[in-house]
């Protein structure tokens, strides 16, 4: 994890190089945190590493449903290895922002990746999550909740604690001189590895008490048992309108006792424990019976 600190100084403005520091930080502490939980349930961490299972690139990089790539920051897989991708039950997004106006932006950004992805598993209804620091709006992060994101919000007044522990002042603006900020960046490689270790511990401690009721959440998801399966078969015969008047007229005079109907599909809705649920269709009957097999 410590390659991505090194990949920092391949930046030349001295802004952007303390910021993706910061990045760094966030992201490598995440991943030491949620670590033990995935061990614990048995899954595979996967983050921006060489992974022999794609080919010794570094980039975690998933398909959607419409068949769209899109990189990511940590995924959490069952029967996955360093040799072999496995099956998504967890997306993790970790982002830094400095100012306001770039947060929305962002928000945006981790919907449009995630959203596809959870539409192209929905039969395994993977934990989705987003870890995000420095300036958010309320409205970004609020629209994120509301599509179902998990949420952890670490204010940049937290970051600049986190470092203040090691005597550096993380605070910058725009107009800020490149001189200050690259005194910043210098006194981040001067840094040894218990220096960095105790920011990370800060950043830890700062946050505590949101992590944890992240970690519930999310521990909720992998240990969910299923509470009910309904299964619906439909029967009918499909008419189109293109009048309102016209279907309303159909349905005012459709004699169901004359009718005889042929089957069209089934439907199957699913709940769990958690409260998380799933609703799905299939007119074939073997793919609606390898869909339930496949259930946890």
């Amino acid at each position: 994890m410590g390659e991505r600190l090194g990949e920092t100084m391949a930046l030349s403005s001295p802004s952007h190089r303390f910021g993706q520091i910061i990045g760094d930080i966030l992201e490598e502490t995440m991943i030491e945190y949620l670590l033990p939980i995935a061990e614990k349930y048995s899954l595979f961490l996967d983050y921006r590493h060489a992974r022999n299972a794609r080919g010794g690139k570094k980039e975690v990089r998933w398909v959607d449903i419409n068949g769209n790539t899109h990189k990511l920051d940590i995924v959490m897989e069952k029967g996955g290895n360093e040799n072999q991708i496995g099956e998504p039950r967890v997306f993790i997004e970790i982002a830094w922002r400095r100012y306001t106006k770039h947060s929305k932006n962002k928000a945006q950004e981790i919907s449009g990746a995630i959203s596809p992805l959870i539409a192209k598993h929905s039969k395994s209804a993977p934990f989705f999550g987003a870890i995000v620091a420095g300036v958010f709006t309320k409205n970004s992060i609020d629209q994120m909740t509301s599509e179902g994101f998990n949420v952890v919000y670490i204010p940049i007044e937290t970051i600049k604690s986190a470092f203040a522990v090691v005597g550096i002042d993380a605070h910058w603006e725009e107009d800020t001189h490149e001189s200050t900020l690259q005194a910043k960046v210098d006194a981040f490689e001067r840094l040894g590895t218990e220096s960095i270790k105790k920011i990370k511990t800060e950043l830890v401690r700062l946050t505590k008490n949101q992590l944890e009721e992240f970690c519930v959440r999310l521990c909720n998801s992998l240990e969910r048992e299923i509470e009910l399966i309904r299964v619906l078969s439909i029967f009918g015969d499909e008419s189109a309108f293109v009048d309102i008047q016209q279907a309303c007229q159909f349905i005012a005079t459709f004699n169901e006792m004359t009718c005889q109907p042929k089957f069209l599909k089934f439907e199957i809705f699913v709940k769990y424990s958690n409260g998380d649920k799933m609703d799905v269709q299939f007119s074939d009957r073997a793919m609606a019976i390898s869909f339930l097999k496949s259930l946890r």
